[in-house]
């Protein structure tokens, strides 16, 4: 389970950096589009270089899409499981119901879950407070 208290550097002289994963392009594209104003927005679509891309842009929060299918959602949870706790993490997810453990298992990875089609408006206020914790 991740521990949900996050310490984030504050810095008044640049926006905060979001890393948004997503394999859907377009889904990306939208998220990129409406978050863009308001954060530093990087990108990335394959799960084989995410790992290596947080590395890279060290960001401050992830927006992770999820995919449909348990077993892609088990190797995700996996991945995020290696990523450091201190960044929050928020997923998109498809409004399914896996299994109960799966469930509880999205639930304990990350710090906030939201279903698509995504409302943009509740997920920016979700990055504004897990990035004032």
């Amino acid at each position: 389970m991740r521990n949900k208290t996050h310490s984030v550097s504050r810095s008044v002289d640049r926006r905060k950096r979001v890393l948004v994963f997503s394999p859907d392009t377009d889904l990306a594209r939208f998220l990129l589009l409406n978050l863009e104003e308001e954060f530093q927005i990087d990108r990335e679509h394959h799960w084989e270089l995410f790992e290596q891309t947080v590395k890279e842009k060290s960001p401050d929060l992830m927006l992770i899409d999820l995919f449909t299918h348990s077993s892609d959602i088990t190797k995700q949870l996996e991945i995020m499981h290696r990523m450091p706790a201190t960044i929050p993490v928020i997923a998109l997810r498809a409004y399914m119901s896996l299994s109960p453990e799966m469930d509880r298992s999205i639930d304990d990875c990350f710090d906030a879950v939201f279903y698509k089609p995504v409302d943009v408006e509740l997920i920016t206020q979700a990055i504004e407070d897990l990035l004032k914790q």
